[in-house]
């Protein structure tokens, strides 16, 4: 009986360590710095597919289809890499970062707009594939609104 006891708090410890072992490898971070650095990386190479497509939304500079689609497809892809940079415990709100502790104190409202800024980044990449510019336009303006209402609420 003492061995059936044993060999259970065993298994259940075994259990234990080989959970937390794969909540902690679910990410590539083996500090909250790194976690920071790989959010930031992500949300600068979004933002400068968004400038140029923003560019030739405005006028700014010449729209090209084939190229606004491409800026689209990276941006749509890469909408969903940033915020698991966000979940590491210490990046919270991190060293050097502009990220406001009001991200941690909403947190349901950031995921939501998390998940909306996909679905926003994905209906641009939709728009661009099918190439009317109105459609275009419509579709950069709802990514940008909320982009900018994001930073407003949580970025200094």
């Amino acid at each position: 009986m003492k061995f059936t006891a044993q060999l259970g708090m065993g298994l259940v410890g075994a259990t234990l360590l080989a959970m937390s072992f794969s909540a902690t490898s679910q990410h590539a971070f083996n500090n909250a710095d790194k976690a920071v650095e790989y959010r930031q990386k992500a949300l600068s190479i979004m933002q400068n597919n968004f400038a140029v497509m923003g560019d030739m939304v405005k006028g700014d500079i010449e729209f090209d289809g084939v190229i606004f689609a491409e800026r689209a497809t990276d941006f749509a892809a890469l909408s969903a890499i940033p915020w698991i940079g966000f979940s590491q415990p210490g990046a919270q709100p991190g060293n050097n970062t502009d990220a406001l502790p009001a991200i941690w104190d909403n947190w349901d409202d950031f995921v939501e707009r998390a998940e909306q800024f996909q679905n926003d980044a994905k209906a641009l990449q939709e728009a661009a594939a099918a190439g009317d510019q109105g459609d275009i336009r419509k579709a950069f303006m709802a990514a940008a609104r909320n982009c900018k209402g994001c930073h407003d609420q949580y970025k200094d």
